[in-house]
Parts: structure tokens; C-alpha cells; sequence
């Protein structure tokens, strides 16, 4: 059972992380940058399907440039590794190796 809990904490912020990067990302884009943005559809489908690999996507899109994809590589790390923790945690908790 504590498996399925993993399991089910590992897909639930697999979306929801990129979700809140991006989220916060928009709020500070320029209103050139916020245009070639994905739109509200096409970002929930990216999330959901792609997770931390739709970041360098958002990035390199919004910024043009390979720092903007840099970032976003950076940031889907970084998402992965809290993922990742995480899930170590919670196994932890439940005595899993």
C-alpha cells in the first residue's frame, strides 16, 4: 500500500512542480515574452503529459535564447531532484528500501 502512496506523491509533482515554476514565471514576463507563451490549454496539456521536460520548452519559448533553455534544463533538474527526494523521504517514512 505504501508503494501506491510513492507512486501516486511521485505523478501528482510531476506536474504540479513545472506547474508552479511556470506559473510563477509568468507573472514576471514582459508583455513580449508573455505573448509567445504557451496558451492556458496548450500549458496544462504540456505539464501534465511532459512534466519537467515541457521547462526548457517554456524557457527557450518565452526567452529565445540558450540561456532561457539553460534555465529551464536547470529548473526541470531541479524539479526532478525534489521529486526524487521527495519519494526517498516518504520511503524513508515507510521502512522501503
Amino acid at each position: 500500500m505504501s508503494e501506491i502512496l510513492i507512486v501516486a506523491l511521485s505523478l501528482v509533482l510531476n506536474a504540479l512542480l513545472p506547474y508552479l515554476i511556470v506559473r510563477r514565471d509568468l507573472r514576471g514576463l514582459s508583455e513580449e515574452r508573455l505573448a509567445r507563451a504557451w496558451t492556458d490549454a496548450s500549458f496544462l496539456s504540456a505539464v501534465v503529459a511532459f512534466g519537467p521536460f515541457a521547462l526548457p520548452v517554456h524557457f527557450a519559448k518565452t526567452r529565445r535564447s540558450l540561456i532561457g533553455f539553460g534555465l529551464g534544463v536547470g529548473l526541470g533538474v531541479l524539479s526532478l531532484a525534489v521529486q526524487g527526494l521527495a519519494a526517498a523521504l516518504l520511503s524513508a517514512a515507510f521502512g522501503l528500501d
